[in-house]
């Protein structure tokens, strides 16, 4: 097997008590960020409510037309809805996560697990993907729980997108360890993988590398701003036919600072 290819995104954010002036230039450079983030949002659901619109007209023609088949155009309109429910949900994760300041106690890393994979088991079924975890916790680990969450819910996610549907066995493995300042975490899979090119582009904002794309290039983008919020720092080891691995880690804070 070979040796995957790392590329290092480090959002490592320097621990101090912040002065008026920094805490002012955070929140510019955060109300920044969500202007361009809406910006960018409001252009990428025009393209599918025209999409709709379109459906919707060749619907009311199919009355018309005996040899278009009305659920067709339907199952289209559903995909696009789902596809702008999607994008809708990724803008709330990103401006909860621009506006709200981390929420740290313990967190049982076993329930957030069963929590996010509650939202993907349908999907792992219909795609025959097994998934695996190995949990060390023998320390409690303090961070913001709804934040780790939406961490693994769009790592899970992308692993499933990217799958390698030629695959016999399909996989994905996520690990967990805790330590007493920090915490090391893994979603691995064997799917389809990315060439390097590639890998130093997916934390962009709407960067879709691949035809297998299904979303709009939100969720990693989304996962890198959540970990800089958090202080952490996330690693990508990948090679086309390889399959990929995100490895992140985050301080283990205590509730009294």
């Amino acid at each position: 097997m070979k040796a995957l290819k790392p590329a290092i995104i480090d959002t490592n954010v320097v621990s101090t008590k912040p002065t008026r002036s920094a805490k002012a230039e955070e929140l510019l450079k955060a109300k920044t960020a969500i202007d361009q983030f809406l910006y960018s949002c409001s252009h990428s659901l025009r393209g599918p409510l025209k999409s709709i619109s379109g459906l919707v007209n060749l619907l009311r023609a199919s009355q018309d037309n005996p040899d278009l088949d009305p659920k067709m155009v339907l199952t289209s309109i559903d995909k696009t809805v789902k596809k702008m429910e999607s994008l809708l949900n990724e803008l709330e994760q990103f401006l909860a996560n621009s506006k709200k300041d981390l929420t740290t106690r313990a967190v049982d890393s076993q329930r957030v697990m069963t929590l996010v994979m509650g939202e993907y088991l349908d999907q792992l079924g219909e795609k025959g993907i097994t998934f695996d975890m190995s949990i060390d916790a023998s320390m409690p680990l303090y961070t913001d729980e709804g934040r780790l969450r939406v961490i693994f819910s769009n790592l899970i996610g992308n692993a499933i997108v990217f799958h390698d549907a030629a695959k016999q066995k399909k996989e994905i493995f996520v690990g967990i360890k805790v330590f007493n300042d920090h915490a090391e975490f893994e979603v691995r899979d064997n799917g389809i993988g990315m060439p390097s090119d590639v890998q130093s582009k997916i934390f962009d904002l709407f960067f879709r590398g691949s035809q297998q794309s299904t979303g709009c290039g939100v969720g990693l983008y989304i996962v890198k701003e959540v970990l800089d919020k958090m202080g952490g720092d996330i690693r990508v080891f990948s090679s086309p036919g390889q399959g990929t691995t995100f490895s992140f880690t985050i301080p283990n804070l205590s509730t009294d600072e």
